[in-house]
């Protein structure tokens, strides 16, 4: 281990607690003084004339202020797992995140019991290279992580937030699961009741799963359904994005279908609140028309690849359709459908 001596700096001279600085390696480390005991901590920064200037005019500072005052005698709770309870008391109420409660959970439980300032960036890295899942997902793990580092930082635990900048390997592409013209007939030819009414909503609009159980009839108008609010896990929210309120047109049978299923509850799917409610139904339209097993969501899928195949509507028209963000993202998703299209002109 080489400490550099030579860029070794005093602070605050003739302070009992004089801070100072010193290379160990290619790391800035520092030097001071608690109650008469000799402290060296790393800042985990390079050795480099940016990030010594960064140390001596912001870092140093702030340190000597914390001991002058005394906060630095404070002990505070310094486990990834007290941070990671602030985290998910704040999400609490955000309706939003609730999908993601688990993930983040799982994170929290793996770095647990760990001080949060022993934590790498080789450790996140590791973690997260060590998870068998979509990209999509992972994304989810890093942010989780990303933002309980900065309540650190935030709390004076921590400088730096090891999480920043990671970059994740490339996550292959799954191809669109979605139903043929053929298929959508057989489905909705055996589908009954509660499931009838909802896969033609979904087959006709392309609307997501939490958007039509948290349809009202009130929301049909003039034609048009307009889409104000999901209902996930039995939480009501407004969507996953700014462009998820939106008006779709939808066959105006899908009206005199609803009636048939309508309760006095205010919503149209009455009790059934999230997607789990669904599966035995779905599973047994599935059976009952001997079509290849998807996912309930493939309804959006087939809603999306159906209407640019058959060229109803540009990609910009769909995007809208589907509530997405901007265009970009819908030809993310449908470029494979849109190729094959192409090939086949």
């Amino acid at each position: 281990m080489i400490l550099t001596h030579s860029k070794v700096v005093a602070t605050k001279k003739g302070n009992k607690r004089m801070t100072t600085y010193y290379i160990r390696g290619s790391t800035i480390w520092l030097n001071y003084h608690v109650d008469g005991k000799r402290i060296q901590k790393s800042t985990k920064l390079k050795d480099t004339p940016k990030n010594i200037n960064i140390v001596i005019s912001k870092i140093i500072p702030a340190l000597d202020i914390k001991i002058a005052t005394g906060e630095i005698y404070k002990k505070k709770p310094k486990t990834f797992e007290y941070y990671g309870r602030i985290f998910l008391q704040q999400k609490d109420s955000n309706r939003s995140f609730l999908v993601k409660r688990e993930y983040y959970l799982r994170v929290i439980e793996f770095f647990k019991a760990r001080n949060i300032d022993t934590i790498t960036r080789l450790d996140i890295k590791r973690y997260l290279t060590s998870l068998n899942i979509k990209s999509v997902s992972l994304k989810v793990y890093k942010s989780c992580i990303n933002e309980i580092f900065e309540l650190a930082i935030d709390d004076g635990v921590i400088a730096n937030n090891p999480a920043l900048n990671i970059k994740l390997r490339a996550g292959t592409k799954e191809e669109i699961q979605y139903y043929t013209k053929e298929e959508v007939k057989k489905l909705l030819s055996v589908a009954t009741g509660v499931m009838k009414v909802y896969l033609e909503i979904a087959f006709n609009t392309g609307m997501r799963v939490g958007e039509i159980l948290g349809l009202q009839i009130g929301d049909f108008k003039n034609g048009y359904i307009h889409i104000k609010r999901t209902r996930t896990k039995g939480i009501v929210g407004t969507g996953k994005t700014n462009n998820a309120k939106r008006i779709v047109p939808y066959p105006e049978y899908i009206l005199s279908e609803i009636k048939k299923i309508q309760t006095n509850n205010i919503f149209i799917f009455g009790d059934i609140d999230d997607a789990d409610k669904l599966k035995k139904r779905w599973a047994k339209v599935l059976k009952d028309s001997g079509v290849i097993r998807h996912k309930l969501s493939s309804t959006r899928h087939t809603f999306a690849t159906l209407m640019l195949k058959e060229n109803i509507v540009s990609i910009n028209e769909l995007s809208g359709l589907l509530g997405h963000h901007k265009a970009s993202t819908t030809l993310e998703y449908y470029a494979s459908v849109i190729e094959s299209k192409n090939k086949a002109m």
